[in-house]
């Protein structure tokens, strides 16, 4: 235990440039922003009674839209620390309890989503610096926050979201049949319910796909020891981020492939991103900005374009004592200067109030848009009379102290700030990390005590169940009952064939008959009997595991019959009033080992007629027949 503490000190007290985690925070934030639009457009599937019919009685559009903007801000870096409790709030109200389109990825999303509370995920690459840079900063002295944060931080998403999943998984996979004989990675991908893209010729290859798989359980052993080691961390890195460029490819869940590959990132070298992203200086500049040195506005201004010019080829000049050594400026009057922000460009070209703006914002890529449009007519007309406002009333008297702007922060370092005696903020950074990562091992551990692979450990099949066994199964339950909705943390049963895939020999289509007698595959299941493009995500939960699933029963086919074909009926302007719609029915194998064109063999088997549903004056009723009697 000393040891434990003595390593997360150490890392807690080294320093490392906080780059990598802001890249971390901005592609993580992209992501989950494309998660909660499907959320916005699958809305009324998810949460009505019955979708467009029965709406649910809270719009969920309104705390969707709250969720997506706590991400906007998050990616960023806009009043962060405010931004990540409301993002963590919205996940809770959301995703923590979801039943039915609950999915893997949703664990990784609670976890995340609450250390972020206490990351300083905004200290590099993000608007809260830049507020804090203008705040602090006047014509004589310009702020520059520290970009250092603890090397602690860039480990912690790594371990809630990766480490402590992998390794809770294998005591599940170590006693599924598929995983222990190599076939971990083939059965998924050979099931045309599970797989969006048919990798036949792969799949044949059977020795590569058993090297697969126990790489994937060997890796997921191995990965909580071995990830904060420097010297493995790319080799993990390459691996990780493989294994989950082929789940994107394979499986409908592309949130969930590419969240893993973003907390990948985490393992790059921060070295990686300083050479990426700290460009050096340009000899000649494409722009030369000459603003007034003792003007507090035009220092912002300044600060604020450098904060955004990471390609460093926008130079800033005082007019006080550059202009005249500028060939194209040296005739200007110096009042005319002064008066108005000039800028010269490469060929000699002198702009002037709004067109320097213009010029300043075409010289960044990202901003490049915003200029085009303040070229357009009507809009160049109305900048220009904001910008006269702004230049007339800003303040002109020669700089003082009063008038510089504010005086820089005192620079007191956490291990400075003392709160009690002896401890400090520094102190109690460390200890908020130390607690929360001790808490998320104790409630994953209570969790794997209940697991396939110590429930071997402890009886045997037939036996009764021991003491103790039932303790721990009950404290099991209990740390799900609180972990998985606050933290994520929870049982992870992935792809296990047992739970999964067993007896799952029926996959079922839903078929619109128009009045011409016209027949459409809705976007769930194509005609190959594969995921379409309604049919991923928090979808693929809902169509491929509890409308369908192994053992099909009434009461969980019919309402996923019900809501699929009403939202896909509103959605193209059916009228159920009067509509009709078949269930189709494909009986495919369910493979006890490894075999040849599988998947081929499963995708050409023919439909068979499974029944159909009439909705009526928007009720449906079913004639649906026995599934599995098929």
């Amino acid at each position: 235990m000393k040891k434990l503490n003595r390593f997360l000190r150490n890392a807690f007290d080294k320093k490392i440039d906080g780059t990598g985690l802001a890249i971390f925070r901005i592609v993580y934030a992209i992501i989950l922003l494309f998660e909660i639009a499907q959320f916005f457009y699958f809305r009324h599937l998810m949460f009505d009674k019955v979708p467009y019919i029965e709406v649910a009685e809270i719009k969920f559009s309104v705390p969707i839209g709250i969720w997506f903007i706590s991400m906007v801000l998050i990616l960023f870096g806009l009043f962060t620390r405010f931004a990540t409790i409301l993002n963590y709030i919205m996940s809770l109200i959301l995703i923590a309890t979801i039943g039915t389109y609950e999915y893997h990825v949703f664990y990784a999303y609670m976890g995340i989503n609450f250390v972020f509370i206490f990351l300083p995920i905004s200290q590099c690459l993000s608007l809260d610096r830049l507020i804090k840079k203008l705040k602090y900063s006047n014509t004589t002295y310009t702020h520059n926050p520290t970009k250092k944060i603890s090397q602690l931080y860039y480990f912690v998403p790594v371990f809630v979201a990766i480490a402590l999943i992998y390794f809770d998984s294998v005591f599940v996979k170590l006693t599924a049949n598929s995983w222990i004989t190599g076939l971990g990675m083939w059965l998924p991908s050979s099931m045309p319910m599970m797989a969006k893209v048919n990798l036949t010729p792969i799949l044949n290859q059977k020795y590569l796909l058993l090297f697969l798989g126990y790489l994937t359980l060997a890796f997921e052993i191995s990965f909580i020891f071995l990830f904060f080691r420097k010297k493995l961390r790319l080799v993990l890195f390459t691996i990780g981020v493989s294994l989950h460029i082929g789940i994107g490819i394979i499986f409908p869940i592309p949130w969930f492939a590419l969240t893993y590959c973003g907390i990948y990132l985490l393992l790059i070298p921060v070295s990686f991103w300083k050479k990426c992203l700290e460009r050096p200086k340009h000899k000649n500049p494409k722009l030369q900005v000459f603003i007034d040195s003792e003007c507090p506005l035009c220092v912002r201004t300044k600060i604020a374009v450098s904060h955004f010019n990471s390609q460093n080829n926008i130079a800033f000049k005082t007019v006080q004592f550059d202009a005249k050594e500028n060939q194209y400026l040296k005739d200007f009057d110096q009042d005319i200067l002064l008066n108005d922000i000039h800028a010269v460009s490469q060929s000699g070209n002198v702009y002037s109030g709004v067109d320097t703006y213009i010029q300043i914002l075409s010289k960044i890529w990202y901003f490049k848009p915003i200029s085009l449009i303040l070229r357009l007519p009507g809009i160049k007309h109305i900048a220009k009379n904001i910008y006269a406002y702004i230049a007339k009333n800003r303040n002109t008297e020669r700089c003082t102290e009063e008038s510089c702007g504010y005086n820089p922060p005192p620079i007191i370092k956490d291990e400075q700030f003392k709160i009690l005696n002896n401890f400090t903020l520094n102190d109690l950074k460390f200890l908020n990390i130390k607690y929360i990562l001790f808490l998320f091992v104790i409630l994953q551990s209570l969790i794997i005590s209940d697991s396939p692979l110590i429930s071997k450990i402890w009886y045997t099949e037939g036996e009764e169940m021991p003491l103790i066994k039932k303790i721990t199964s009950k404290v099991s339950r209990y740390a799900i009952g609180v972990g998985k909705p606050l933290f994520g943390i929870t049982s992870h049963n992935v792809f296990i064939d047992r739970l999964h895939f067993n007896g799952y020999n029926h996959i079922i289509a839903f078929v619109y008959v128009d009045e011409n007698n016209n027949e459409t595959f809705l976007p769930y299941i194509d005609e190959n009997g594969q995921p379409d493009i309604y049919n991923y995500g928090t979808n693929w939960r809902k169509v491929s595991f509890d409308t369908n699933s192994p053992f099909i029963t009434k009461k969980r086919l019919y309402p996923g019959v019900r809501d699929l074909t009403a939202f896909w009926a509103h959605k193209n302007n059916i009228d159920l009033n009067n509509a009709k719609f078949l269930i189709k029915v494909k009986k495919i194998d369910t493979p006890t080992g490894w075999e040849k064109d599988f998947l081929n063999r499963q995708i050409a088997k023919p439909w068979i007629d499974g029944g159909y549903v009439l909705w009526k004056n928007e009720r449906i009723e079913y004639y649906i027949k026995d599934i599995e009697s098929l």
